[in-house]
């Protein structure tokens, strides 16, 4: 072969094959680049929607759980003939957005004395004596008691005498005769229950004196002197031991005398009442205890002391659990009933004293008023249920009396129907 020929061989005329391993690199073209783009747009859309929906719906079923959540805490704190309080509210933020806070109130032993000696009570408190006051081995309930003779047990400033919700006092004394007036404890210049000589020289009225503001007033509004009296002289000085309970949870007191109940609202015998909305907790009233936020507490007291026999000396003090104070989230609103509102709770269920039925709150997205609202029922006996309502049926259908369930329908369940 000559060399013309080896030059128009067609072999050397073919394309040149890529090296091995090595493929064809092909670039995505700006339409199809435009194209993925707008299809991942429309779907990270989609995507923040629905995200932003299951933030929106799960507002109300966290508001459930919160409500729940307090709800149980109050029935479990009220065990044991202690009261608790769940209360609902408007607050402003400093953004001044209007929302609805959650709390608790709830009581707690401050002091407890046996007197089995006259040095020490619970919390490993020693009171300081003074006047004359001495131990009575032979007359007391169960084991020994006090004799109190014009003196009195002091104990020193501290903040679990500063209680602001509410008090509460349980005590035995056999008080003696001929005194016109004798204070049986006194928590600094905030509270002082003391018993006033009625009628005759052997009989006595339970006084309740507190310093009070309303809840919803500035600190700076000068507090007020209250006083709540019982009539007709229910203590009798006969040589019987005489129980004294005094309650104050912001309303009016509860004083009982011998598990009697002697107190009167301005000639009115307290009555149950149905939920605690608006118009009641418009009069709600707290304790002021000074600025220092600590008083001393005195068994008997100077200028007014207690002469008697003196035992199982105990009081309670309510206080609102911060643990428990909490903002609920997103935009609710309250169908029922109208806020601020209280739920009182005592011995393990409803304050009888308080509420005549279960108490329901209903409560639904303000944003979405479509959505399923939220109802929570407390039962008068500590029963606590919480569920999501159909939409569009205003809610379960409220048990009558008379059906199958035999449930009494409450007078809050009427306003939850009139709600909707």
């Amino acid at each position: 072969m000559n060399i013309a020929t080896a030059q128009h061989c067609p072999t050397t005329d073919r394309p040149r094959a890529a090296p091995a391993g090595r493929a064809a690199v092909r670039g995505f073209s700006f339409i199809e680049i435009v194209v993925v783009m707008g299809a991942m747009a429309v779907l990270l859309g989609l995507a923040v929607g629905y995200i932003g929906n299951i933030g929106k719906s799960t507002f109300v079923a966290q508001a459930k759980a919160m409500l729940s959540e307090t709800a149980h805490a109050c029935t479990s704190a009220s065990v044991g003939g202690r009261r608790a309080v769940l209360t609902l509210r408007e607050v402003d933020t400093e953004d001044g957005d209007t929302v609805l806070m959650i709390g608790a109130s709830i009581a707690r032993p401050v002091l407890t004395h046996q007197f089995e000696t006259l040095d020490f009570a619970s919390e490993a408190r020693a009171p300081a004596i003074s006047g004359k006051v001495e131990l009575d081995r032979k007359q007391g309930r169960v084991g020994n008691c006090a004799k109190f003779s014009g003196g009195y047990l002091e104990f020193a400033a501290s903040s679990v005498f500063a209680m602001t919700e509410g008090l509460e006092l349980d005590v035995w004394i056999k008080p003696e005769s001929h005194k016109t007036l004798m204070s049986l404890v006194r928590g600094g210049e905030a509270y002082e229950v003391q018993l006033t000589q009625a009628g005759g020289s052997d009989t006595y009225d339970v006084r309740l004196r507190l310093k009070l503001r309303k809840a919803s007033e500035s600190v700076r509004t000068i507090a007020l002197d209250q006083t709540y009296e019982t009539k007709g002289g229910p203590v009798i000085a006969d040589g019987r031991w005489q129980r004294i309970q005094v309650m104050w949870q912001g309303l009016e007191p509860s004083i009982r005398v011998n598990g009697l109940e002697c107190y009167s609202a301005g000639g009115k015998a307290r009555q149950p009442g149905g939920a605690m909305g608006a118009d009641v907790v418009a009069q709600v009233h707290k304790i002021v205890v000074g600025p220092r936020g600590a008083i001393p507490l005195t068994i008997s007291a100077p200028g007014s002391p207690y002469s008697g026999l003196m035992d199982g000396f105990r009081i309670l003090g309510v206080f609102q659990s911060e643990d428990l104070e909490r903002i609920l989230p997103g935009e609710l609103e309250v169908l029922f009933p109208t806020v601020p509102l209280r739920i009182a709770f005592f011995n393990g269920g409803l304050d009888p004293d308080l509420h005549s039925g279960d108490q329901i709150i209903r409560i639904r997205d303000a944003r979405n008023p479509a959505d399923p609202a939220m109802r929570l029922t407390v039962g008068m006996y500590g029963t606590i249920s919480s569920e999501l309502e159909q939409p569009g049926t205003g809610g379960p259908e409220s048990a009558k009396p008379g059906d199958s369930t035999g449930k009494k329908r409450s007078s809050s369940d009427d306003g939850a129907k009139e709600a909707d």
